[in-house]
């Protein structure tokens, strides 16, 4: 230890050196001895810590994180399932079928060839859409209008003798 005796001994007498030579090995000493408090008091919580794990059932934590893993991979495939059938919904009502079983038929069958959209057409549909219009030919909406049957029409004014008659039988007024 450095003292004031030893220092003297070492032929160091100016007492204002000896005080600092002191002070800083002092300060030097307390650092060290922080230092030692610190790594102690770390040292006992990782004790502490180490003791909890060994309570813990490693097998049980490995089991339900992989449990967690498997349920988060099922729930991005159904999310993106569901992306793809409500795109290839939107694909088969833009056909104008006649009603919702087929649109549902038309689904389930582009689904089931497991056809990919590629910038925004989905590839290889062409071929299943045209096979289901020669099968079902009657699943499509008429795009035609339909004629409209009115009382009467715009024309001429005059009436001829036989109008009357001719309403008559036909029923009109």
């Amino acid at each position: 230890m450095i003292d004031k005796k030893f220092l003297e001994n070492l032929g160091v007498t100016d007492e204002e050196t000896v005080n600092k030579i002191v002070a800083e090995y002092g300060s030097d000493i307390k650092a060290e001895k922080d230092a030692a408090e610190t790594l102690k008091t770390q040292l006992s919580e990782a004790n502490t810590q180490i003791e909890s794990f060994k309570g813990m059932d490693i097998d049980t934590i490995r089991q339900s994180a992989a449990d967690w893993e498997a349920k988060f991979k099922q729930s991005e495939a159904d999310r993106v399932a569901f992306e793809h059938k409500t795109k290839v919904g939107s694909l088969v009502k833009e056909l104008k079928l006649k009603d919702s079983i087929y649109e549902d038929y038309l689904v389930n069958q582009l689904i089931e060839k497991e056809l990919k959209f590629d910038n925004g057409k989905l590839i290889g549909s062409d071929d299943v859409i045209n096979a289901f219009k020669e099968s079902h030919p009657d699943a499509f909406s008429d795009t035609k209008s339909k004629p409209e049957f009115v009382e009467s029409a715009p024309g001429g004014t005059e009436k001829t003798p036989d109008d009357d008659y001719i309403r008559k039988v036909m029923g009109l007024k």
